[in-house]
């Protein structure tokens, strides 16, 4: 394979021309038949990149080289060109150069996004969408950025790959634990006359952007409980900063150091440290430190090191950092709060089981991002985008629920598989078929017209349940389309939150009249909600792209999700990890909602929490036994359920009443959210296997689905499958396909 990278290179001092250089080489080593070239950026001053594998050069600001360029990478035989995509590397407003040379190039390419803005203006955003739409595939360096670059509406989950940023191997021979007295290592000269002292380093290019004026006034803390400690500061500054100011930046931290009088703490190496001195100075190092200040950050090099080198990290919890550090390897505080830091680092130090263990499970991430496996890795991908894409998997049947769906939305209920349309509608199930449709038109399904409409009607549902009454809907209408109760607060209006956020999310007019139904309703005022109400309400703002959530929506979100996160926190205890004293119905979507609230919003504590919850609350389904057993109608209490609880539901000696597909629906859905946040293959393998109880891996052995019309039974109970197919099981079945198929998970044969 002939491969044509397009980045900064050598000998321009940048952390993504290092990335670059190592890439190549790893790719090189990975496979000796391959050839890699690269075409380097250069900035106005850079010297021009030399040697046999450049094949040729773009000049940065000069617009008429990218048209040029695409021409001559198309003449050049290459099979895939590889483009590093940063902001501030490329010409034009926001980088708008490089779409000149995307939209005329022929060959196959790949983009990798270095950051990823929460929010990016308009003409980032923009860009960066021209610059991923013709790409065969587009990579990133973390699940959460995966998640948030979907979320956002720019690309499609199947053209986005994780690949992680690599390191050398080994940085350090083995996780033997901290010596008392280091030596110091050869590499580093600087670090001879500190032998004794308690290491603490960062190291990269110095910027206001990295945080370091905040490490320092944290040190203060440090300092007064460990007075041994020395912090080590190593790396130039920026050129982008040395061409703005000077050298400012870095007198500013000095002058900080001493206004502190923390001058026999800090160490300061003025110099880009080579391979060598960076083993040798994390050799030395208790604990790292990333202070960055910008959450946006999804990829970090010097975290990579820091954690193949087996360091314990403090920092900031930008997107890289609480992918990375999520399992234990580190603290995470707060941006630019220089007290939890130093607090953070004390705290560390004081506790040499805590150091111990980060270490260790440092180095379990950090076996993971070497360079020779992301090389691996990226030809992989690069060999998957020369190739024709596969057919995606047919959808469900839906000859059942067009049975269900009529002029006045979806009649709830159903005699075996006919319409009792004498129970007429709701909007718990027309929000569920608004989901569904927009669901099954956005995978491009062949009847997408109907289902546009269907969407439609659905929304116009929505908007007649409305009155005057703040935060209220009516939920019931006859069959004739009267509404039967008086608008009140319910699970039907966070469902209904969830509905329009869900279409919100993406475009066209459709999308357009969802998000205007949602701001209104969000701002007639929500008052405190039931914990599944919020949880629904999160799950459809959470959908929504950050760009579309206004102020009062921002608020809302967090509001909601917080109540949930402290309601878990106070109710929770070590054998009962969960909201509520009982597990009653739809129980997945609370720990669901937190974990796409901590996923949306970036807070790495909601996000730990949902999992937490997730993952006991999976084990209370046994879906990791040969059996799936969802909690049943008669709910379970605390303390209730005994340990072997698959062996008694097989043999039929455990009943709580009918399970029905909404709850295997929520787990399935709940876990396919924590994959996508986390890209474990654990809540993969939970995901499917929750989605197989719909297809018998229930205590029965039952098949709920019709493979012929798609319909869903209602559960199963005491005597098999309940005989009627109503709207909730039906669109429950539909919604945990849909959830699966988003993700690229359906097991073959699933539709």
């Amino acid at each position: 394979m002939r491969i044509a990278i397009l980045s900064t290179y050598p000998p321009r001092h940048c952390g993504l021309a290092t990335f670059t250089t190592d890439l190549r080489r790893a790719m090189l080593e990975a496979d000796s038949s391959a050839e890699v070239l690269v075409v380097p950026v250069l900035d106005d001053d850079a010297s021009p990149s030399t040697g046999g594998e450049v094949l040729f050069t773009l000049r940065q600001h000069a617009r008429g080289d990218y048209a040029a360029a695409a021409r001559r990478l198309d003449e050049s035989a290459v099979d895939v060109v590889l483009v590093e995509h940063e902001f501030g590397i490329f010409g034009g407003e926001s980088g708008s150069h490089l779409v000149d040379l995307l939209d005329h190039l022929a060959v196959p390419h790949v983009v990798t996004l270095h950051t990823l803005l929460l929010d990016p203006s308009p003409s980032q955003r923009e860009v960066l969408q021209r610059v991923v739409a013709r790409a065969s595939q587009v990579t990133v360096f973390t699940a959460l950025a995966r998640d948030q670059l979907v979320r956002s509406g720019l690309v499609e989950w199947n053209r986005v790959a994780v690949l992680t940023h690599g390191a050398p191997e080994p940085l350090r021979p083995s996780p033997a634990g901290r010596r008392d007295t280091p030596g110091p290592g050869p590499g580093l000269p600087e670090l001879a006359p500190h032998s004794g002292r308690r290491v603490l380093s960062t190291f990269g290019l110095l910027s206001p952007s990295k945080g370091l004026d905040v490490a320092v006034r944290g040190l203060r803390t440090v300092v007064d409980a460990h007075p041994d400690v020395l912090y080590v500061i190593a790396g130039r500054t920026h050129p982008e900063v040395v061409r703005r100011e000077g050298e400012r930046h870095r007198e500013d931290l000095r002058h900080l150091v001493s206004e502190l009088r923390l001058e026999d703490h800090v160490l300061f190496v003025d110099r880009y440290l080579a391979d060598d001195e960076i083993r040798s100075l994390l050799d030395r190092t208790e604990v790292f430190i990333t202070p960055y200040r910008h959450e946006e950050q999804v990829v970090s090099g010097v975290l990579t090191f820091a954690l193949v080198a087996g360091c314990p990290v403090v920092s900031t919890p930008y997107f890289y950092a609480t992918e990375l550090l999520s399992d234990g390897a580190g603290r995470l505080v707060g941006f630019d709060d220089h007290e939890a830091m130093g607090q953070a680092v004390a705290d560390l130090l004081a506790d040499r089981n805590a150091l111990a263990e980060a270490e260790r499970t440092a180095y379990r991430t950090g076996s993971q991002l070497t360079w020779p496996e992301v090389g691996r890795e990226t030809l992989k991908v690069l060999a998957a985008a020369t190739s024709p894409a596969r057919e995606p998997v047919p959808a469900p049947p839906l000859t059942h629920l067009e049975r269900l769906v009529d002029e006045g939305g979806i009649v709830q209920h159903a005699v075996g598989t006919e319409p009792d349309r004498s129970t007429g509608y709701c909007v718990d199930d027309v929000a569920r078929l608004a989901i569904v449709a927009d669901g099954l038109v956005r995978r491009g399904h062949d009847d997408a017209d109907t289902l546009s409409r269907t969407v439609a009607r659905s929304l116009g549902f929505l908007a007649d349940a409305r009155d005057a009454t703040p935060g209220s809907l009516h939920n019931f209408a006859d069959a004739d389309g009267r509404w039967l109760d008086e608008p009140h607060t319910g699970d039907h209006v966070g469902r209904a939150v969830w509905a329009l956020g869900s279409v919100g999310s993406g475009r066209g007019e459709t999308a357009a009249r969802s998000r205007e139904l949602l701001g209104e309703l969000v701002a007639s005022g929500l008052e405190p909600l039931h914990p599944r109400t919020a949880a629904y309400a999160v799950l459809g703002l959470s959908a929504l792209p950050r760009h579309h959530l206004g102020d009062s929506a921002r608020r809302l979100l967090r509001r909601l999700s917080d109540d949930l996160a402290d309601l878990l926190r106070t109710t929770a205890t070590e054998d009962w990890t969960w909201f509520e004293d009982t597990l009653t119905y739809d129980n997945a979507r609370l720990p669901q909602a937190l974990v796409c609230a901590g996923s949306a919003q970036r807070d790495a504590e909601q996000l730990r929490l949902g999992l937490a919850a997730l993952e006991w609350y999976a084990g209370q389904c046994a879906v990791d036994s040969g059996v799936v057993v969802t909690v049943g109608n008669r709910w379970r209490r605390r303390g209730s359920a005994p340990a072997d609880l698959p062996t008694l539901a097989r043999s039929k000696a455990w009943d709580e009443g009918d399970e029905q597909p909404l709850e295997a629906a929520a787990l399935v859905e709940a876990c396919v959210a924590a994959y996508r946040a986390t890209g474990s293959p654990v809540h993969a393998r939970q995901a499917r296997r929750a989605f197989a109880w719909f297809h018998g891996r229930n205590r029965w052995g039952q098949v709920l689905v019709d493979a012929v019309d798609g319909g869903c039974h209602d559960g199963v109970g005491p005597h098999g499958l309940n005989p009627n197919m109503g709207a909730e099981s039906t669109l429950a079945h539909l919604q945990a396909w849909l959830a699966l198929d988003s993700v690229d998970l359906l097991p073959t044969g699933s539709g």
